[in-house]
């Protein structure tokens, strides 16, 4: 990029914004899950529903990562939008003047701010990263639909077992 012009600088900071609002996206999940193993484990081992009073902390940042995640989908969702209509645009009417505008702005989304590497690790680091926690939420969700089957071994004894003090 040659200047520093308007379309330019509109172009890197709406780069700049959506990947730094899916970084806090990431994390925001792994507080939420951290948050969310602490209230399980609190209900397995109190039997009851008084874990939010033990343990509240976990349940504000369960409710702050919550909304964290409300925040940033939005974020991402506005600042992806102009680049979809240029997108559809580009495909269904054959209008490509503003195809450049949208090549920029996925060249910059490519890469972290800040952060550069070289080679062919580094052009495929996000879609490592990406593909590392996409697997990582399937497996999750697989342990989940798994413990909840009737008539696996060991699901019998973890539905509705009373705790004998």
């Amino acid at each position: 990029m040659s200047g520093h012009n308007g379309p330019e600088v509109s172009l890197l900071r709406n780069a700049a914004v959506l990947q730094v609002s899916s970084l806090i996206m990431v994390i925001l999940y792994v507080l939420l899950a951290v948050a969310a193993a602490v209230l399980i484990a609190g209900i397995r081992q109190s039997g009851g529903g008084g874990t939010a009073r033990q343990h509240p902390w976990a349940t504000v940042l369960a409710l702050v990562s919550a909304v964290g995640l409300l925040l940033s989908s939005a974020t991402i969702y506005l600042t992806y939008r102009p680049y979809w209509y240029i997108f559809q645009h580009a495909i269904l009417d054959g209008d490509r003047s503003q195809a450049h505008d949208l090549r920029e702005f996925l060249q910059a989304i490519r890469m972290l701010p800040y952060f550069t590497l070289r080679g062919d690790f580094a052009s495929n680091l996000s879609v490592y990263f990406w593909a590392g926690l996409t697997l990582l939420a399937v497996a999750g969700l697989l342990v989940v639909i798994l413990r909840h089957i009737p008539g696996l071994a060991g699901t019998d004894r973890l539905q509705n077992h009373p705790r004998v003090p």
